[in-house]
């Protein structure tokens, strides 16, 4: 079985279950972590979400910085407790939904591939006025 972990700092993990359910219609596997806000604990709930995995389940966990703290205490309880689990950091929605709505078990090498085709999703777009009014049918 698919799981997945959203684990950020603040409310943002919540921000993406919110947008993944008026998206896809679900959220079923999606565990969430908002890290370092209200008196959560942070170490418990995310030993919670590993005492949920089994060797049979394809593991994906989503941090919002590379390198973080929450990334860190992540990679660091994954690797003690010998669990396979891809961690993907710096993430956007697009990746969260195709992982998340991909049918098969996936492969290292189609996890790159779905990476790398959200990266390119990023764009950056000027709008200043003449833009507007020149290139309203290139904006899309």
């Amino acid at each position: 079985m698919k799981k997945i972990l959203i684990a950020t700092h603040g409310h943002l993990a919540s921000g993406y279950l919110s947008s993944i359910q008026l998206l896809a219609g679900t959220t079923e596997g999606i565990a969430v972590i908002n890290a370092y806000v209200d008196e959560n604990d942070f170490d418990q709930e995310l030993q919670q979400f590993v005492n949920h995995i089994n060797e049979k389940d394809q593991v994906f966990v989503f941090s919002d910085l590379f390198g973080g703290s929450v990334n860190q205490k992540v990679t660091r309880i994954f690797l003690e407790q010998k669990i396979s689990a891809t961690v993907i950091a710096g993430f956007n929605l697009p990746i969260v939904l195709e992982i998340l709505l991909a049918s098969e078990e996936l492969s290292q090498e189609s996890i790159r591939q779905m990476v790398e085709k959200c990266q390119k999703e990023m764009r950056v777009n000027i709008l200043k006025e003449e833009v507007l009014v020149n290139d309203e049918e290139d904006f899309f």
